[in-house]
């Protein structure tokens, strides 16, 4: 019995679109703004704040390139980009990535999603 519980495979790790979408939380702020959390996996948290404002701001809280996910630590094209880690062994995984929106703060499959997001 023990040997098949050893051999039994790991659970597959969320993907990075679900992950995030799961750990994401918007509320307004004291002044009105909106600002959204993101809780993603073990290893990432990170904060939107003024979301749908010209000068949106993004907090890293944490992020370890060795963890279970990641994310560009710039904008791009008011986009954040999501990806697994470097714990990730899954086959094809640097491919595979979320786009969060600073318009709205909705997180996206693509960057092209996110990028025409309003």
């Amino acid at each position: 019995m023990a040997a098949l519980l050893a051999a039994a495979p790991a659970p597959a790790q969320e993907t990075p679109y679900a992950a995030t979408s799961r750990g994401a939380r918007c509320n307004l702020e004291k002044d009105g703004s909106l600002a959204c959390r993101y809780v993603v996996g073990r290893d990432l948290e990170f904060v939107l704040r003024r979301v749908a404002e010209r000068e949106v701001k993004l907090d890293i809280v944490r992020s370890d390139p060795d963890g279970d996910y990641v994310i560009e630590p710039a904008l791009l094209g008011q986009c954040v980009m999501v990806r697994f880690g470097g714990r990730t062994t899954t086959p094809g995984a640097g491919y595979v990535y979320a786009a969060v929106s600073s318009r709205n703060g909705l997180v996206y499959h693509s960057l092209r999603e996110c990028r025409l997001a309003r």
